[in-house]
């Protein structure tokens, strides 16, 4: 097992995991309202906003550690597969890329598979970052952890404020106010990498992180296969019953 771990860990980032993830968000943002409008007139904007996205979790977590921005801009890979995603989701000739993408499950869940063992591996790089910085602190070990995690979500509130469409944002688009199954699964995946980290757990940080990728993918399958949504809302729902069961959420 640990040889395996030792050997997801050397997958490299690009383009094996990177294009992927472009070519998801891409689609994400083809998905919004009016994203070909937008696209077709303010074509920087669109472009602007699929590579905050694509290096969301460098900027977060660089913005928690009071480490320069510009280091999004490190991986030249990174952008330049932005670019090229953005202009075959978008601008691609007949639409033959995203009419293929949307009716090719198969691609689609392959995709996503690959996304989230991207997702285990980011979370794993943010926590060893946090620990570089502040060794053995597991609080801030595991804040790394999430906010790597959970960054495309964060990304949001600053999306529709490029889009024009800040006055409009719905609860859905604000982490803070509604928490998705991704900032809870990434709170778990941190944790669980920050004891590794902090040897209060005797594993690998290869083999944690093959542990979190099969957890990611795990949730997934359920989601896809199962159509099950959010498995932590009984965990939640329980603990608001002991921690604030004197109030109830008023509608």
């Amino acid at each position: 097992m640990e040889w395996v771990a030792e050997q997801f860990v050397g997958i490299p980032f690009f383009p094996i995991l990177d294009i992927p993830y472009c070519i998801l968000m891409a689609v994400f943002l083809r998905e919004n309202k009016d994203s070909i409008k937008f696209a077709v007139n303010y074509p920087i904007a669109s472009l602007v906003i699929l590579i905050l996205y694509v290096q969301a979790n460098v900027i977060c977590v660089h913005i928690l550690l009071g480490l320069p921005l510009v280091a999004c801009l490190d991986g030249a890979y990174d952008t330049l597969s932005a670019i090229i995603c953005w202009w075959l989701v978008f601008f691609c000739p007949g639409d033959l890329f995203f009419k293929a993408f949307q009716n090719f499950a198969p691609l689609q869940f392959a995709i996503r598979v690959i996304c989230e063992a991207r997702h285990a591996r980011l979370v794993m790089i943010a926590c060893q970052e946090g620990h570089h910085y502040y060794p053995n602190h597991l609080t801030i070990i595991s804040l790394c952890g999430l906010v790597d995690g959970c960054s495309g979500r964060l990304m949001m509130s600053l999306d529709r404020l490029v889009r024009g469409e800040f006055a409009a944002e719905g609860d859905g688009d604000n982490e803070l106010k509604q928490v998705s199954e991704v900032t809870k699964a990434s709170l778990v995946l941190a944790i669980f990498y920050g004891l590794i980290i902090t040897g209060a757990l005797p594993l690998s940080p290869a083999l944690g992180v093959l542990c979190g990728a099969l957890f990611m993918v795990a949730l997934l399958l359920n989601n896809i296969l199962l159509g099950r949504r959010d498995p932590f809302i009984p965990i939640q729902n329980a603990f608001w019953k002991v921690a604030c069961s004197k109030h109830q959420k008023i509608e």
